[in-house]
């Protein structure tokens, strides 16, 4: 069995699909367990369960595109 992993341009977090299924263990935009921060199993990310940090926006924080007009 192979293991796929994926590494993170800065570490990973956990996304809110994470916390939604495991709310004991898992906080939205918190780093993932210490031994994965950086590689994390591959099927993690394609279920959506962590992103990388420099993706994930806090809720009721503004980013640029909120400033830009459409």
């Amino acid at each position: 069995m192979t293991h796929n992993t994926v590494t993170a341009q800065s570490y990973w977090v956990w996304t809110d699909k994470a916390q939604e299924e495991n709310p004991q263990r898992s906080r939205a935009g918190d780093p993932i367990w210490p031994h994965y921060k950086h590689e994390a199993p591959a099927d993690w990310l394609e279920r959506g369960l962590i992103c990388d940090s420099k993706e994930f926006v806090k809720e009721g924080q503004t980013t640029i595109f909120d400033f830009i007009e459409g």
